[in-house]
């Protein structure tokens, strides 16, 4: 059969051994399968039977849309609502907190129609887990599933060899960060894309004004967040800075560099760029230093004039300094500070406890 495009007569008597309390194995986009009515305490014991698995080890659900996610996870962090928007459907397990105190679940919302067909059938989320005993390797095919779990499943759907060698990614999320777990189908680098969002500063030149801003985005919001620059983005952030009339890849000037270590900012890295459409599209919000800037970016903003604003949250303008003296530079560095300061707060939002605590290995 075409795991893309299941025949109903299969889905349907999928759905029959489901209800009956047996067990499905199934291809995605990944690995061959196994499911389970997750309501079904006698199916439930009857997974982790065949599977091998230790009972104090969970198993993810599988689900039929975006939305059955609220029906066993209603407290869905943000983050983790990000990534189900951008990777969903995808080979990607979201490890959540449960509906109750301290659990953690397993979503997984796979590419392949089969799968969700049979989550949407059967009216709530399935239990799945890869179709092979604990501790041995991933099954591609129907033939390696009936090898390691023919006398224990109850029904086989045959799509053919699954396309994908690696398992899913699996990718705890907490109230405020996402971590990766299990290295798998989709990169990590994807993964932490995906979960951020891109912050932008603009000014004129990308030569003082906007690389300081954005370098010290960085730096503070770390500090907010009490984690390291480069795990930013695990945390929902990602920041950049452009011209709206730069010369592309030139270095900042020396008085920002040094108005920069005043401020505990290294930019003698920076390269100057200009602003694009793809860079504009692809912003969650762009902060100018000065009127102009917000007036030049207004027309590409036309569909979400919130995402355009001045870096001062009183609506005061920055003004450049290139051309002029030092102590005009450290002047503008300072106002610089004390804007990208509150917006820091801004994006580093309230104190929220920690996230989710479980075996999220238990999904591998």
């Amino acid at each position: 059969m075409k795991p893309d495009e299941p025949a109903p007569e299969a889905v349907a008597r999928a759905a029959e051994v489901l209800r009956a309390g047996g067990i499905v194995a199934f291809p995605t986009e990944t690995v061959y399968g196994i499911c389970a009515d997750a309501l079904n305490p006698d199916a439930v014991r009857k997974l982790y039977g065949a599977k091998g698995r230790d009972p104090e080890k969970a198993c993810a659900y599988l689900l039929a849309d975006r939305s059955h996610a609220d029906r066993v996870a209603p407290s869905m962090p943000p983050l983790a609502r990000r990534l189900a928007t951008h990777l969903w459907p995808g080979p990607v397990t979201l490890v959540v907190p449960g509906r109750n105190d301290g659990e953690t679940i397993g979503l997984r919302l796979p590419a392949l129609e089969l799968p969700r067909a049979l989550a949407d059938i059967a009216g709530h989320p399935l239990l799945q887990t890869s179709a092979n005993r604990s501790g041995e390797p991933a099954a591609l095919n129907a033939a390696a599933v009936e090898e390691s779990l023919g006398g224990v499943i109850d029904l086989l759907l045959d799509g053919g060899r699954a396309p994908g060698s690696k398992s899913s990614t699996v990718v705890r999320c907490d109230r405020r960060s996402v971590t990766v777990v299990r290295a798998g189908a989709i990169p990590n680098e994807e993964i932490l894309r995906a979960a951020s969002e891109l912050t932008l500063v603009a000014c004129t030149g990308n030569l003082c004004r906007s690389p300081l801003a954005e370098a010290l985005f960085r730096k503070l919001l770390a500090e907010k967040l009490a984690c390291a620059v480069p795990d930013l983005p695990r945390f929902g952030h990602r920041f950049a800075s452009f011209g709206t009339m730069a010369m592309v890849n030139r270095p900042a000037t020396e008085e920002a560099v040094v108005v920069g270590k005043d401020h505990g900012v290294d930019l003698s890295g920076h390269r100057s760029r200009i602003f694009s459409l793809r860079l504009l599209a692809s912003a969650r919000r762009v902060y100018c230093l000065a009127n102009n800037h917000v007036d030049f970016l207004r027309p590409y903003f036309a569909d979400r004039p919130h995402a355009l604003d001045l870096l001062d949250p009183k609506g005061r303008e920055i003004h450049d300094p290139y051309g002029r003296s030092l102590k005009v530079y450290r002047k503008v560095g300072d106002q610089i500070a004390r804007a990208v300061g509150k917006r820091a707060d801004e994006l580093a939002g309230p104190e929220e406890e920690g996230g989710p605590g479980g075996k999220v290995d238990s999904l591998t």
